[in-house]
């Protein structure tokens, strides 16, 4: 049995983690929509807000109502694979333990888009978006489970301190 309140605690930390995905991965979409509607103004505050983690090349951004996404393909498989890692958590990990996944299986999974990504940066190969794309998803995929998790995880050890300094605020209020 586990420690009370991990469950509700990770299905908190999972419920917000999967509205915050939706609405990052719906922004990434709503800069092209608004400006192929004439909102260049908003395309353009969306678009900047993605600037400092993407690059934004138009050479690597996937389209969508004629205009490039607000980040490159490599970032919108990272988010994709975020999204179906959360649609995968509640099935592979449940929310009532704590754990994180191996090593061992991070590097697995990040080892696609390092190759990729260092072959790209010595001028070995130049892949294809949808081959960023697609190492990007296999890498997000699992974040999610060392997200949540660890999220949770200090969210619980926040509680726990405080509960002990409370306890400990007791004790000292009963011996003066």
């Amino acid at each position: 049995m586990s420690p009370p309140g991990i469950s509700r605690t990770v299905l908190a930390v999972y419920l917000l983690t999967v509205a915050g995905t939706a609405i990052w991965l719906s922004a990434i979409f709503l800069a092209p929509v608004l400006a192929s509607r004439g909102s260049a103004g908003a395309a353009r505050l969306i678009y900047a807000a993605f600037s400092p983690i993407c690059h934004q090349v138009p050479g690597r951004c996937f389209t969508f109502h004629g205009h490039p996404l607000a980040v490159c393909g490599r970032c919108l498989g990272i988010y994709a694979g975020f999204a179906a890692g959360l649609v995968l958590y509640p099935f592979v990990r449940g929310f009532s333990k704590l754990e994180l996944p191996s090593a061992r299986v991070f590097l697995l999974l990040t080892l696609p888009m390092a190759v990729d990504g260092a072959a790209s940066i010595l001028g070995i190969w130049a892949s294809p978006i949808k081959v960023r794309f697609v190492t990007g998803v296999v890498w997000g995929t699992v974040l999610p489970f060392f997200f949540v998790t660890g999220l949770a995880d200090l969210l619980l050890a926040k509680r726990r301190r405080a509960a002990a300094r409370a306890l400990e605020k007791i004790r000292v209020n009963n011996v003066e």
